[in-house]
């Protein structure tokens, strides 16, 4: 039996090592192409930016909503907004476009604390903004209290001066010509004085002055009255000396309250 002769083997190899390099190479190429593990998506750029986190938010309460603004973000398609109620976990409660979110679902005079995140236009977020608390007040403030008419040499009017309410931050000057009015609003002050400068100088009025307090509730109402400025008798030319008479003593009429 013949046997190939060596120099015949090396060539019978030669084809089959050829080829296997061939395919060895195209398969290593291959598995470059399809390699997802950690390496390749580390060495992957990424498909976008988080834009940064919003400033911190602004939470100011209502009457019927806590009301959320903070500066807007770079880049940002919406802002995600959370809420914790007291010291729970913080979930989320909306999304907007605008930097700007009313929590209409509140409890009564309940605390939440808010944080905002930013995402961008592929879905990345940014991390939370600082929080911000507010709890939605309905409790009224205390009325003022001494409301008077004071004396004032300022010019002409009436001025007014009360001892501040709790919690007011504003008061409503209210005025009518009688106490079962009806009222009209004649303005607003942020101290504890106010000057009306349109009455009549012999008219008598009434007024009343309403707290207000951040939330805008409003407290029951002062009252005070202004007397009727005295009017002066017409000044008479001395005449012929008259005896004295004595009138009967009537007592004085009460002012009367109109309508006009």
């Amino acid at each position: 039996m013949s046997h190939p002769s060596r120099r015949s083997r090396l060539r019978t190899f030669a084809i089959p090592s050829a080829a296997a390099a061939a395919v060895l190479a195209a398969g290593l190429g291959l598995g470059a192409a399809l390699d997802t593990g950690p390496a390749a998506e580390a060495a992957a750029p990424a498909s976008g930016s988080a834009p940064e986190a919003p400033g911190k938010p602004r939470a100011v309460s209502g009457t019927n909503a806590n009301t959320v603004t903070w500066t807007a973000s770079s880049g940002a398609r919406k802002y995600d907004v959370y809420r914790a109620e007291g010291d729970g976990a913080f979930t989320r409660v909306g999304s907007v476009t605008a930097p700007k979110y009313i929590d209409g679902r509140v409890v009564p005079d309940v605390p939440y604390t808010y944080k905002v995140k930013a995402v961008g236009s592929t879905g990345e977020a940014s991390p939370y903004s600082p929080a911000a608390r507010a709890a939605r007040d309905t409790i009224a403030p205390v009325p003022p209290a001494n409301l008077t008419v004071v004396p004032s040499d300022d010019g002409p009017g009436t001025a007014l001066a009360w001892r501040d309410g709790t919690d007011a931050v504003s008061y409503t000057v209210y005025r009518s010509t009688s106490p079962q009015g009806p009222l009209k609003k004649i303005g607003t002050s942020t101290t504890t004085s106010f000057r009306d400068t349109a009455p009549a100088p012999d008219r008598p009025y009434v007024y009343w002055v309403k707290a207000v307090d951040a939330a805008g509730n409003t407290s029951d109402a002062a009252t005070t009255g202004r007397p009727p400025e005295p009017t002066r008798p017409p000044t008479q030319s001395p005449g012929p000396t008259q005896p004295p008479t004595t009138a009967p003593t009537t007592p004085a009429p009460s002012p009367t309250f109109g309508d006009g």
